[in-house]
């Protein structure tokens, strides 16, 4: 496990301690929110969701101080709040038409696409700031243009705050494993 930036060690992963660990349950939605709100800025390198999306949770994990393990059910969660923003809510994980939802939105042209993904960081952050005292997460904004409201304080010529937003490259999809690995 690495070391993150602050030199403090990452909390480890234990099972089931996302749903009885307050704290870790906050880190988890602002690593989640970071995600969202930094998606659109990858995806104007030219890449649709689900490849922008690739790897991502991993980069999050690092600025939040999370062991890599999390990265999985933080994309997971991501990927719930974009189905869900696309007008399909919460749709179970494993569920076989979770598949053909994402294929849908990832052939969306990619300025849709974009703003599909502002939209659920959006949601998102309504929904944090109800069940969360106002954090970085909460005033992020997201860099893509032209598609909601900003989140940001001051008038007009106001630079938005984009201190929640991680830019990284996306991995590239490794090669097929044998199940379940």
């Amino acid at each position: 496990m690495d070391t993150p930036p602050t030199g403090r060690p990452p909390i480890p992963y234990q099972p089931v301690a996302w749903a009885t660990d307050p704290e870790l349950t906050k880190r988890l939605r602002r690593a989640t929110q970071t995600l969202l709100d930094s998606l659109p800025t990858v995806m104007e390198d030219g890449l649709g969701f689900s490849d922008a999306l690739h790897g991502g949770a991993q980069h999050v994990c690092d600025a939040a101080e999370l062991d890599y393990a999390w990265a999985p059910m933080i994309e997971a969660e991501a990927v719930r709040a974009v189905t869900d923003a696309f007008g399909n809510p919460s749709p179970a994980l494993f569920t076989p038409g979770l598949s053909r939802i994402v294929q849908r939105i990832d052939a969306l042209p990619l300025d849709e696409q974009q703003g599909l993904v502002q939209r659920a960081a959006d949601r998102y952050v309504r929904a944090l700031v109800r069940l969360l005292p106002r954090s970085t997460a909460a005033r992020a904004v997201s860099p893509a243009r032209g598609v909601s409201a900003p989140r940001q304080r001051g008038g007009p010529g106001a630079v938005p705050d984009q201190s929640n937003v991680l830019p990284f490259t996306p991995r590239t999809p490794n090669p097929s494993r044998p199940p379940g690995r």
